[in-house]
């Protein structure tokens, strides 16, 4: 195993990829009471073209399968897989996002057991025609659910507005009609390409002996005689730069009117650890002029025109970047030209040294805080890592930002004439 030390923070974390191309991390926390493991393959509801395993062309597969999936893998034919991990001390989950799909547990003894019952659920999928038809009722009420979400339908509704090909405007649960289109056959064939051990991660963070861990995940792969294989190849989205619709509203039972401005932005072809100061220097941008401390929100609350669902969020992946501010509101005509004002005022030129000073310090505060959390240790990791970063980088990446880089990424990654205003209205 590779061993890295960082010293900075005093963390340590061991490294190998076995022979059929999966990438073990283990990250000894001694003293540490819960242990977190997570087992992950990049693979989320944004995959729906590839070229599978051993195949020359691309196919495309139903909005959802990702997250169809997940719901599979944690059905067996003669197991609770829940139950047998609570009966190991262990509380077992999963989550599918855009870009990957996640199995993890908790547990504070019988570590060894349990992540050879997390191996062994991954790695063993049972599919049927009937058990295929059965979730999809199921997984059509969780998306009706969803649908239901003031938050989540807003959200939609916005991506859904700002992108014209892109998958990140589909939900990623899918839609009621793209999983009735599921078939065994789908899920079979995204299995075998996504969830090859050459495309997944296991991470392993807690007071555990990193050799005695290797070790038994390695005979356990070994068993299965797999070899490793290319990395997969996605279909490209021709992604035009322009918005789908400018404006876009929809009635439903809300307590208030709710307002949310998203703006498109086209990443730039930039170095793994480019993106993440990018990304992290826009999420201080909008903290610094839009955050709960600053004279701007507090005039805004004051003045009744946004309460505490007001919220901002910067996205930057490799194929698709925004930004959205909404709230709940009763004026949002008025708040979207006080927001857009703010915006147009501040970008590519926030003044205040010592506010951006104090948010840096207390950003760097916050992470190093965070060490102390495996489940933040092991989701970041991971998320990081299929971008190319390792999370104890960040320190030294947060040390690069300053004022003026801030100012620069706001005058390149906020694109105020590709805006989308998103409503929800009241149902009467």
């Amino acid at each position: 195993m590779k061993e890295r030390y960082y010293e900075l923070i005093d963390e340590r974390v061991f490294e190998q990829e076995l022979e059929n191309g999966l990438r073990l991390f283990i990250i000894p926390k001694p003293g540490f009471q819960k242990t977190f493991v997570t087992y992950t393959t990049q693979f989320g509801s944004l995959d729906n073209q590839f070229k599978p395993l051993g195949q020359d062309q691309f196919v495309t597969v139903p909005d959802g399968v990702a997250h169809f999936l997940e719901h599979k893998l944690f059905e067996k034919e003669e197991e609770d897989l829940f139950t047998a991990f609570a009966e190991d001390n262990a509380q077992a989950n999963a989550f599918t996002s855009f870009d990957r799909t996640s199995y993890l547990f908790s547990a504070t003894d019988n570590i060894e057991n349990n992540i050879k019952r997390l191996l062994t659920m991954v790695e063993t999928p049972y599919f049927t025609k009937e058990t295929v038809d059965k979730e999809k009722g199921i997984i059509a009420e969780e998306i009706k659910m969803y649908q239901e979400q003031p938050g989540y339908k807003l959200m939609f509704n916005t991506l859904r507005a700002m992108y014209q090909q892109h998958p990140i405007r589909v939900d990623i649960a899918g839609s009621v009609e793209s999983i009735y289109d599921i078939t065994k056959d789908d899920l079979y064939l995204c299995y075998e390409t996504f969830y090859h051990p050459s495309n997944m991660v296991l991470f392993v963070v807690g007071d555990v002996d990193p050799e005695a861990i290797c070790r038994i995940v390695k005979q356990h792969e070994d068993a299965r005689n797999k070899v490793n294989q290319p990395k997969i190849e996605r279909g490209l989205v021709d992604e035009p730069e322009d918005v789908k619709e400018a404006f876009v509203t929809e009635s439903m039972k809300i307590q208030s009117p709710r307002l949310m401005l998203g703006f498109k932005n086209k990443p730039l072809q930039e170095a793994p650890q480019k993106y993440v100061q990018r990304d992290l220097e826009m999420s201080l941008f909008f903290e610094l002029i839009f955050g709960e401390e600053t004279d701007f929100y507090q005039n805004l609350l004051n003045e009744g025109l946004i309460d505490d669902t007001f919220g901002y969020q910067f996205v930057l992946e490799p194929t698709y970047s925004f930004s959205i501010v909404t709230s709940a509101t009763e004026e949002p005509d008025k708040l979207k030209k006080l927001l857009l004002d703010e915006l147009r005022d501040k970008k590519g030129n926030f003044q205040d040294a010592e506010a951006f000073e104090l948010l840096k310090k207390q950003f760097i505060g916050e992470f190093i805080s965070s060490l102390n959390s495996p489940e933040y240790i092991a989701n970041q990791y991971t998320k990081l890592y299929f971008e190319g970063v390792s999370v104890f980088d960040m320190l030294d990446i947060v040390e690069n930002i300053t004022l003026d880089s801030i100012n620069e990424t706001s005058s390149l990654y906020l694109n105020l004439d590709q805006q989308v205003d998103s409503r929800l209205e009241i149902k009467k």
